[in-house]
């Protein structure tokens, strides 16, 4: 009976989706003319990071916010040992470790760097955060970015914590919730994203580390 009723709503969703899909018409225009009409007053040349971090930088809050939440409930549900023993004795690791990880870290500043007129940004910057955690995890370094610890806390809120002091910020200056100032937009964004960035590599690292440890006991 349950296999029939999961079927029934399989099928309704598909059918529902294929509507809409061949609903769709064949030449959208979308908000791509607007977008690039409001460019001068994003505070950056790059339209994707424009809309992610200006135009509908609620958007990328409540993103952020889901991310935090997501890895709140993988720890609820997960117990994760001491990270001692959940390391891989690989000297092939550990020597990729010490090669790549500097590297890396230095692809993730250039990747939020450049973001602001090219494809980059945050989210790219902190999943190469995040491989250089995983990589320095994996190789046996001697490290902690466990949520067991205050200041790891502090790095996983500061996206959140920093776009709600921004968006109180631009309500007192604008009297609208997260409508940056044209002449220091750049500079919002920046921060914004260099917070995210933080928050992002960290959360993807604990992630890991949380499903990890889980297939490890399992084994």
């Amino acid at each position: 009976m349950t296999r029939f009723f999961v079927v029934i709503v399989v099928s309704l969703l598909f059918i529902g989706v294929s509507y809409a899909i061949l609903s769709l018409p064949q030449q959208a225009q979308g908000l791509s003319q607007a977008v690039y009409t409001e460019m001068g007053k994003s505070g950056v040349s790059n339209p994707v990071t424009a809309v992610l971090m200006n135009f509908r930088a609620y958007d990328t809050l409540l993103e952020m916010a889901v991310l935090f939440v997501a890895l709140i409930g993988v720890y609820s549900l997960s117990y994760i040992k001491k990270e001692a023993n959940l390391r891989l004795q690989s000297s092939v690791l550990q020597r990729l470790g010490g090669i790549l990880v500097p590297f890396l870290l230095l692809l993730s500043v250039y990747l939020l760097w450049v973001g602001a007129h090219a494809s980059g940004g945050a989210f790219q910057a902190g999943s190469m955060v995040s491989a250089s955690a995983i990589l320095m995890f994996l190789s046996g370094w001697k490290f902690s970015l466990f949520p067991q610890h205050t200041f790891v806390r502090l790095l996983l809120s500061l996206s959140l914590i920093v776009f709600l002091f921004i968006a109180i910020l631009t309500l007192y200056m604008s009297k609208e919730l997260l409508l940056l100032p044209v002449k220091e937009a750049s500079y919002f964004i920046f921060i914004l994203e260099a917070a995210a960035t933080v928050s992002i590599g960290i959360t993807l690292f604990n992630l890991f580390v949380a499903i990890f440890s889980q297939q490890k006991e399992k084994k």
